[in-house]
């Protein structure tokens, strides 16, 4: 193998190595409290990546009437992680304080102030009537309202919302508290988590709290950046070379 060969698959595994997009940093944003309590939204803030990350969380409903129009909800928080209650829950009975689809769908809304990924999700499933399961959906996109301001959905379609909303994915649960992967999802500052739509996949009804959220980066790490810069600057150098090397066999 002659150098420019070798010089250009070592470049080219830098490369490849980068176009991988690399998590830089986690951090588990832990979503429970001590004791319960209520209200429209709740604030966090945390360090990632060196840099300050705020987040807010605030609790909807998608109502049962024919409108399909979302209705803003209470935000409980509680020793097992966020629940909502929708006007239609009453105080929350039975376990419809929990994020659930039988009497609406019930879905938290967390906006953040740069782009993340939702890597993973812990849930705490609660039996609701005869049905103790977790299956949720995720979805993601990107708004430019600032990460605590409203986004002005309350008693708007649910297409509204999903036309903020760039992909979704559903994480099929079970009947215990687990962590389940975020996969296929982009870097977004809007993050849908929710009882399964429809109830989907397996049609049972679904109430769990959201007990806490893995936030990734998804920008290279140092380590990756300086093998891309070094991949293209042996790259240049073995081009100058080749060109070097050829001009003066011509030459002569």
């Amino acid at each position: 193998m002659t150098k420019l060969k070798m010089m250009a698959a070592v470049a080219g595994l830098a490369l490849a190595t980068a176009a991988a997009p690399a998590s830089a940093a986690d951090f588990l944003l832990n979503l429970t409290a001590t004791g319960s309590g209520s209200g429209a939204y709740r604030d966090y803030s945390f360090q990632l990546d060196g840099k300050t990350v705020n987040a807010r969380a605030t609790a909807w409903s998608v109502g049962t009437d024919s409108t399909g129009r979302i209705y803003d909800a209470k935000l409980g928080v509680w020793t097992e992680g966020l629940g909502v209650t929708n006007d239609a829950e009453g105080s929350g009975g039975g376990n419809t304080h929990t994020i659930d689809n039988q009497y609406g769908y019930d879905f938290v809304l967390l906006q953040f102030s740069t782009d993340v990924l939702l890597s993973k999700i812990t849930t705490s499933p609660f039996q609701i009537g005869n049905d103790k399961d977790s299956d949720a959906t995720v979805a993601w996109g990107d708004v430019t309202t600032a990460w605590n301001q409203s986004l002005g959905l309350n008693n708007k379609s649910y297409a509204t919302l999903t036309n903020l909303l760039d992909g979704s994915t559903t994480l099929a649960g079970g009947s215990t508290t687990s962590t389940r992967s975020v996969t296929g999802a982009s870097a977004s500052n809007l993050w849908l988590v929710g009882a399964a739509v429809a109830g989907a996949p397996d049609k049972t009804i679904d109430g769990f709290k959201l007990g806490a959220v893995t936030v990734s980066s998804a920008v290279p790490e140092p380590a990756t950046w300086m093998m891309m810069i070094g991949g293209f600057a042996m790259v240049g150098a073995a081009v100058r070379r080749r060109k070097s090397v050829t001009g003066g066999a011509a030459v002569a």
